[in-house]
């Protein structure tokens, strides 16, 4: 398989010794060996570094280590790996998310047979750290796909970071931004996808761990540096007339999804939430529906203990 392109793991990790062997091993076991696993680690404190010079020692034609003296936080890290890619295709990945067989062959297949692709993705199965218990499976409804920049910015992303692959030339030349310290991998997708067609390969190919400490378990923490992704968006594109209802709609749906997040346990933050988003799109009945019922305490308090329920009759009247 050497006459294959050449791939680059890029995996970023601090302080996850006792993730970052599971992680390496399961891109180890992947079936396509023209392949390079640059890791980044961010001064680690907790001997993650010495793992993966052990890892570099035994792989020496595999690995290639980025060990930072300091810690350049998430962006910096990021770029740090980024930059060391050598690969035409490069995997994003964290160090404590898991690779399942086949997940490298499956998406490099789909890059050789497109040139016009920049970005592919796959379902990931989210699963909870602690007992191994699948959580849920990302985008097992049509409605849930993406299939451009358009869409990844009206749906905040792409679920499980860790399942996306970018071809190399159509990343921005600067990486990932560093005005955005902690949640720039958004606005990374969007440019790339801004440049070429965006898949999805229809099999579930790679786990992503729910621990606590993630970035989509602080997002209310991360809320405004969040919302700046698309205002950086407008700033950097602004011929691209297309992209302005696409970010409105995309801070709103943002700003509505961290109120479903806080209901029933903080009302009165997931009211002001759902109204900074009914602001931005007036016209979603969903948005206004739950209003309603944030407005109400008694009446919302019972809801949040049914909070399944409302989501569904939300989708079923409100649509």
């Amino acid at each position: 398989m050497n006459s294959t392109p050449k791939m680059s793991v890029m995996v970023i990790c601090y302080n996850q010794a006792h993730f970052i062997r599971e992680t390496l091993d399961s891109v180890l076991a992947q079936d396509y060996e023209n392949l390079e696993i640059v890791v980044a680690d961010d001064a680690s404190t907790d001997g993650t570094q010495d793992i993966l010079r052990q890892y570099a020692a035994q792989y020496p034609d595999k690995f290639v280590l980025v060990l930072n003296e300091r810690n350049l936080g998430i962006t910096g890290n990021s770029n740090a790996a980024f930059f060391a890619c050598s690969g035409e295709f490069i995997a994003l990945f964290a160090g404590d998310d898991l690779f399942l067989p086949g997940k490298l062959s499956a998406q490099v297949e789909e890059f050789v047979k497109d040139p016009d692709v920049a970005l592919c993705y796959h379902p990931v199965e989210v699963f909870d750290s602690a007992t191994n218990r699948t959580l849920y499976i990302t985008n097992q409804n049509p409605r849930e796909d993406t299939h451009n920049a358009l869409e990844i910015i009206m749906r905040a992303g792409i679920p499980g970071a860790s399942s996306v692959m970018v071809r190399r030339s159509a990343c921005p030349p600067g990486g990932f931004d560093v005005r955005l310290p902690s949640v720039t991998d958004w606005l990374f997708f969007i440019e790339v996808a801004l440049r070429g067609k965006v898949v999805k390969v229809d099999r579930v190919l790679g786990r992503y761990r729910k621990h606590g400490k993630g970035a989509s378990d602080r997002a209310l923490d991360l809320l405004d540096e969040t919302l700046m992704t698309l205002d950086i968006v407008l700033q950097k594109y602004p011929d691209r007339r297309d992209l302005a209802d696409a970010c409105r709609i995309g801070k709103a749906r943002y700003l509505a999804g961290e109120a479903y997040r806080q209901f029933p346990r903080n009302i009165t933050l997931a009211q002001q939430l759902l109204g900074r988003a009914i602001a931005l799109d007036p016209p979603n009945l969903r948005y206004r529906f739950l209003y309603q019922i944030s407005r109400h305490r008694p009446l919302a308090k019972i809801a949040g203990k049914v909070m399944p329920r409302v989501k569904y009759l939300i989708k079923k009247y409100a649509a």
